[in-house]
């Protein structure tokens, strides 16, 4: 009989451990609640988390996010879903496409099958996930929030911890052109890039576009990536591209002249009278570092340098200096008698200079949200659980011996 008990035990113990270690995980809640939104009227609308403690989602068989989209007829047909392993996008990354997911004007809850996903940049450790990131590519103004993501086994209930959208104060578009000359890292998605909305190039008169740019630790790129050229303002939308493999990069510089009309992949919809997006990323398993000097456009006969007929980025070199401000000087009112210069003043003796105070180190935080406090994650409920069985065990077993006694 004694025999019997303690099988049983030992199988109640084990039922409980197993179901204890499959209940769903929050990574991140209470987003709707703070306010964690991006708006914008066209691009890419990026949501990102990174958990300074990764969650293990080993035993893991669904993601569970629940996603706000003002508009949905206005995706643009770009997206993913994306969590890593490395702390950053792109590199030890499983994606989902977001045009698989169901979409609804307000809050939507995914149930997204891990085992679905693709590899990007290498296999994630499933065990030391520690990053997640969301991008909703639209065509006009349009608003995203994320409220919970979360992890566990099928039909995982996390309808406790949604929170509503509190009010939303839209950031004001200002136009510009944004260029970012420099990319440099050790492992993922390398890249430079410009997005030049209040100065297209009208290139439909060009046959080439001509680009400048330093590559140092090309031996560590791993051959994939692209070379865009776009009149959407993003990539991925009305584009050309060159396949980064086949530009011949070399550690210096480098003077691309590439053929507008031979590129690798060509969109019907891409319009030479406005490119306004230019981007080159390169993946890297090793230290690279791209620096960009120009981007422009010409013929047969023109020549790499400062005389281009037009030009998307301009050399750096062409970039004016900024100059300091300078102060006006006080003018002396009118009829005013000038004041007689006063006498200088002995100078006092130098006092000894204190020794410099070192400043604390600022901390980035951890979370994208504007919320002053972090939100919490969910307790492990594997602890409470296989207390709970401890007890049940002991309470079995006392009553076993006692049985036996008497």
């Amino acid at each position: 009989m004694k025999r019997i008990s303690l099988i049983v035990l030992f199988a109640a113990l084990a039922v409980l451990l197993t179901v204890s270690a499959s209940a769903g995980t929050l990574m991140f809640q209470d987003g709707g609640a703070n306010n964690f939104f991006k708006n914008g009227q066209s691009g890419a609308l990026v949501l990102e988390l990174k958990f300074p403690e990764p969650y293990n989602l080993d035993n893991a068989d669904y993601l569970y996010i629940r996603y706000y989209i003002e508009n949905p007829d206005l995706y643009a047909g770009a997206g993913q879903i994306e969590i890593t392993s490395s702390g950053t996008c792109d590199a030890q990354e499983y994606n989902w496409d977001l045009s698989t997911m169901p979409m609804e004007p307000g809050w939507n809850e995914w149930q997204v099958d891990i085992f679905e996903g693709r590899e990007t940049g290498g296999m994630p450790e499933f065990d030391k996930i520690n990053y997640f990131r969301v991008y909703f590519f639209t065509d006009d103004e349009n608003l995203v929030a994320l409220d919970y993501v979360g992890f566990g086994g099928d039909g995982e209930d996390f309808s406790e911890a949604a929170t509503e959208l509190g009010e939303v104060k839209r950031e004001e578009h200002v136009s510009k052109d944004d260029v970012k000359r420099e990319g440099t890292g050790d492992v993922g998605a390398i890249s430079v890039q410009a997005a030049m909305e209040l100065t297209p190039v009208n290139a439909v008169d060009y046959d080439y576009t001509f680009i400048r740019l330093d590559v140092e630790g090309v031996e560590h790129f791993n051959g994939d990536g692209q070379l865009e050229l776009t009149s959407k303002l993003n990539p991925d939308q009305q584009e050309v591209h060159w396949l980064a493999s086949g530009l011949d990069l070399q550690d210096g510089w480098n003077e691309l002249k590439l053929d507008m009309y031979a590129p690798d992949a060509y969109d019907a919809d891409f319009n030479a009278e406005a490119i306004n997006f230019f981007r080159l990323y390169m993946f890297t398993d090793g230290p690279l570092t791209l620096e960009l000097d120009y981007v422009g456009f010409g013929g047969e006969n023109d020549e790499f340098g400062t005389a281009l007929p037009a030009y998307l980025v301009i050399p750096k070199e062409l970039e004016p200096a900024e100059e300091p401000l300078e102060e006006p000087a006080d003018e002396p009112a009118e009829d005013q008698p000038e004041e007689p210069a006063a006498e200088p003043e002995p100078e006092p003796e130098p006092e000894p200079e204190p020794e410099p105070v070192e400043e604390p180190a600022v901390e980035e935080a951890v979370f994208v949200p504007t919320a002053e406090e972090e939100p919490e994650t969910a307790p492990n409920t594997f602890d409470v659980s296989f207390f709970i069985a401890l007890i049940a065990v002991t309470a079995l077993l006392g009553v076993t011996f006692t049985r036996k006694k008497a």
